[in-house]
């Protein structure tokens, strides 16, 4: 048995010793032609990000690879084998054009939010019976993302006048009597997303309840539980209403999934948010949610929300005994710091940022990220959009590539490093690396926080190891060529900057 085992991973050895001397095999066919240059630096390349090579998309079957002699035809199935769609996801609105879809599509998406199931539009006659068809661009939404295979996620909000806890206001919660009604409403609406093309398995209790009245006006789509009441500034009640709403939703439809919170989690002071939590928690829902749910935009300090409030709310739940509870990001993106106040490199950092969030989700094992929205026509959410609706049709920023692209590159990947933690401030100016798992390979996710030049940085690999890198993530087509341990010194030198840079290498 020994022999044999001995014998197979020889085979296997002698195999991927065959794939990689044909990968650099030499086009030797005079009618070959080359690959188009590579864009020039005008073409939205971040500053100290370039490459001699032709830039090439991860999803070709075949990559021209650019040495100072000669050009090959590199044919690299370990990169470019088809994989199942990654955890990550968009938030594509209802209203959203139907154009945006093969974008939405390409970057192979898990799960995307498809829009709000407002109760007050629905029911808005206590005992007057569901009106539907009021949600009915809703149901739409939810037929063209089961049509491209993305799994649909909802959320419910809005209380009817006659059940509000707050006359006026369309975000409070639903008073005491009226829970069983809101209870029952949601047992109907799980059961219409039941089946076929409505199906939806995940649904969102309000959208950041964590808000407060005085917060708010109210019909904007999010808040509006939280109090000034210490200690638990209203969780307590929002966990009350989660313990009546999640056996009505399983009864609905058995699979569906409640995802508990949704939470805009106050920053950096987050006192008010963990209390809230907390106050779920004293009230008996610790079971009446299947995963907790919250928002991160941006960056802080060395490092990005994602990361610090992760940790804020993972240290809560652990304290509580809830270990293994799931954690979702429902809304991400980069954003600029007030509607028409954004930086002149903008773009160029929400790129960034796009390039290496979704590393950092998986390296945090989230269930999902969900970048808030895919497409917007003008300002949007404080330019946070990945896509410009324009009357000449949809113009896909930086940061969509550098979305699709990492997307793409991390597609079957499992973190194996350290658990990423907040970076202290003295960090700011370092090396930041993220080592993942893809088959056999190892992939390495590089970046520095800020950096007015490269920072020369040595990755350490087997001596004589293969590497592919791909940077300029930012671009239609991703820069990718070899950049293997070639002197067998056991390193490999890499110039990095803000824009991530991915690293894959073949391990013996």
């Amino acid at each position: 048995m020994t022999s044999c085992i001995v014998f197979m991973d020889r085979l296997r050895r002698f195999f991927l010793i065959l794939i990689l001397m044909y990968a650099v095999m030499p086009v030797m066919s005079a009618g070959a032609q080359q690959e188009p240059s590579p864009p020039g630096a005008g073409d939205n390349a971040d500053v100290g990000e370039t490459s001699s090579v032709a830039p090439v998309d991860a999803s070709d079957q075949a990559m021209t690879v650019d040495t100072q002699s000669s050009t090959y035809l590199a044919f690299l199935p370990f990169i470019s084998i088809p994989t199942p769609p990654s955890p990550f996801g968009f938030d594509v609105r209802t209203y959203a054009p139907d154009s945006v879809m093969p974008l939405v599509a390409e970057a192979s998406p898990r799960w995307s939010r498809a829009g709000d199931v407002l109760w007050a539009l629905v029911e808005p006659v206590r005992g007057g019976g569901y009106r539907w068809e009021a949600i009915a661009d809703v149901e739409r939404n939810v037929r063209r993302l089961r049509a491209r295979g993305i799994e649909p996620t909802l959320v419910v909000q809005w209380s009817p006048s006659w059940a509000q806890s707050i006359p006026g206001k369309l975000c409070s919660a639903p008073r005491p009597d009226a829970i069983p009604e809101f209870a029952a409403f949601m047992r109907a609406a799980a059961q219409r997303f039941s089946s076929g093309d409505l199906r939806v398995d995940h649904w969102e209790i309000w959208n950041e309840p964590d808000f407060r009245p005085d917060e708010v006006v109210g019909n904007e789509g999010f808040g509006c539980w939280a109090t000034y009441n210490a200690p638990y500034y209203g969780g307590d009640y929002y966990g009350q209403v989660l313990r009546a709403v999640y056996p009505a939703v399983k009864a609905g439809n058995p699979n569906a999934q409640v995802w508990g919170g949704a939470l805009m989690h106050r920053w950096p002071d987050d006192t008010h948010t963990l209390g809230f939590v907390r106050g779920m928690l004293a009230a008996g829902a610790a079971q009446s949610f299947d995963a907790l749910s919250f928002h991160a935009y941006g960056e802080w300090g060395a490092g990005d929300r994602l990361l610090f409030k992760y940790w804020r709310l993972r240290r809560l739940l652990d304290e509580h005994g809830l270990r293994a509870k799931p954690m979702v990001a429902t809304e991400i993106a980069a954003t600029c710091p007030a509607p028409s106040q954004c930086p002149p490199d903008f773009l160029r950092r929400q790129a960034n940022y796009a390039a290496r969030i979704y590393a950092q989700a998986l390296a945090l094992n989230l269930l999902g990220a969900f970048w808030y929205p895919i497409s917007f026509r003008g300002e949007g959410f404080l330019q946070s959009h990945l896509v410009d609706e324009t009357d000449n049709g949809l113009v896909p920023r930086p940061s969509f590539y550098a979305f699709r692209n990492s997307a793409r590159l991390l597609a079957g990947a499992r973190y194996i490093g350290s658990p990423p933690v907040e970076p202290p401030p003295d960090q700011i100016r370092s090396v930041q690396v993220l080592t993942f798992e893809k088959g056999r390979n190892r992939l390495y996710v590089l970046w520095v926080p800020r950096a007015d030049f490269p920072v020369l940085y040595n990755l350490q690999v087997p001596p004589g190891a293969t590497a592919i890198c791909t940077d300029q993530l930012n671009l239609t087509r991703p820069a990718t060529y070899y950049c293997s341990d070639d002197n067998r010194d056991g390193f490999i030198p890499r110039a990095v900057n803000e824009l991530p840079q991915y690293v894959e290498v073949v391990m013996p």
